[in-house]
């Protein structure tokens, strides 16, 4: 009895390290995130699309460290394999974890005992046993064929052309659209640029790295942007304090008669540095803005990246290269000049002080235009987007 109860307490326990966080079940294709903790891979997908809805950073749904803006979830083999282990052993497999792995596909081409499918191919319409795959894949005439995970291929439907009734096999570039043979040859492609399904793959896949490359350098701009504008506002605040100090010191000097005069220059190097840090503000929020698109793209290209279905990739693809294209990307820059004093100026200010505090308004103005950070705007610089596309 005790070493039964051992037993259950055993399996009890080696369940929990099994189950999931999120479903509290028993993991269904386990997959791993960057800090070590291991979700079913639906699961984890879901919590994923969730902030990704709300504009919220990746992040562990159970630690909550940052995940970055590019997902790699590595497939847990060897936490799956313990999984099925633990099931067989107990001898009561969760009907659930064995519905929803889906039934072998058999293979087109064997006769007697056909073997499961390991490849569709796109072109053939068939599913392919291994030893029919590496028959197929020895052929020259079918080495530019499409070969996809079986089950992911789509529908016949959607894979046939509605005019002709026969399979996709091109891809006419100058329409942009799949095609079979008929319409490559006497349809309405004829004489337009063809591609096979392969090179029409292979095509996309390097728009979308080079897509990837550009946002990348683009988002790298904006970081620079971003610490520029920082940058910036140190400057702009150090300048304020320089000015502030030197206007303290001399007015403390002049006593009573000019303290209204004293409190107006104040309030006018306060009220320039209120407009600077505004305008440097402003400019932080459109950059941070800007690194936000530029994140969201970069997640659904990094998606449609796994996406192994040529025609859905083809489709997303465009749809995301379309919202690229009508956005205008631009970075616009604060330049901020550093205060630098003049010991002569300040010099003749004390004589002038001396001398008559008529003159007092003329030698404040004549000190002012000897500092241009502080009367002048800032200068924005900007970068533009699409200079930067059709480099």
């Amino acid at each position: 009895m005790a070493k039964a109860e051992e037993e259950f307490g055993a399996s009890s326990s080696l369940e929990d390290e099994l189950t999931c966080s999120i479903c509290l079940s028993l993991y269904k294709n386990p997959v791993s995130l960057c800090c070590g903790h291991s979700f079913c891979k639906q699961c984890v997908q879901r919590v994923l699309g969730n902030q990704q809805q709300a504009k919220a950073s990746y992040s562990c749904p159970l630690c909550r460290v940052e995940l970055g803006p590019i997902l790699e979830l590595q497939n847990n083999f060897h936490l799956c394999n313990i999984v099925e282990t633990y099931l067989a052993n107990k001898g009561n497999k969760d009907k659930g974890f064995a519905a929803e792995k889906e039934e072998a596909v058999p293979c087109d081409f064997c006769l007697d005992k056909p073997q499961p499918a390991v490849k569709m191919c796109l072109i053939c319409d068939a599913s392919l046993c291994q030893a029919h795959l590496d028959k197929h894949s020895a052929r020259a005439s079918q080495k530019d064929h499409v070969l996809v995970e079986v089950g992911t291929g789509g529908s016949t439907e959607e894979r046939r052309c509605q005019e002709h009734g026969k399979a996709f096999e091109y891809f006419c570039q100058d329409e942009r659209l799949f095609i079979c043979v008929l319409c490559s040859i006497a349809g309405c492609h004829k004489g337009h640029k063809i591609l096979t399904l392969k090179e029409a793959h292979n095509m996309n896949l390097d728009d979308l790295s080079h897509t990837v490359d550009r946002l990348l350098r683009y988002k790298s701009d904006v970081s620079i942007a971003l610490e520029e504008l920082q940058r910036n506002k140190n400057q702009i605040e150090t300048n304020t304090k320089t000015v502030t100090s030197l206007v303290q010191k001399k007015f403390e000097e002049i006593k009573t008669e000019i303290n209204k005069k004293e409190k107006k220059i104040l309030s006018d190097i306060q009220s320039i540095e209120k407009s600077q840090l505004a305008e440097c503000a402003k400019l932080r929020k459109e950059a941070e803005e800007k690194r936000d698109e530029l994140v969201q793209h970069l997640q659904s290209l990094q998606k449609i990246r796994e996406q192994p279905n040529t025609f859905r990739l083809f489709n997303e693809l465009k749809r995301v290269l379309d919202s690229i294209s009508s956005h205008k990307f631009r970075i616009r820059k604060m330049y901020v000049p550093v205060v630098q004093l003049d010991d002569a100026a300040i010099s003749s200010l004390q004589t002038t002080m001396r001398n008559c505090l008529f003159h007092l308004d003329t030698y404040l103005q004549g000190v002012q235009s000897e500092c241009p950070a502080l009367t002048r705007q800032p200068i924005v610089c900007v970068a533009d987007w699409d200079r930067d596309s059709s480099a």
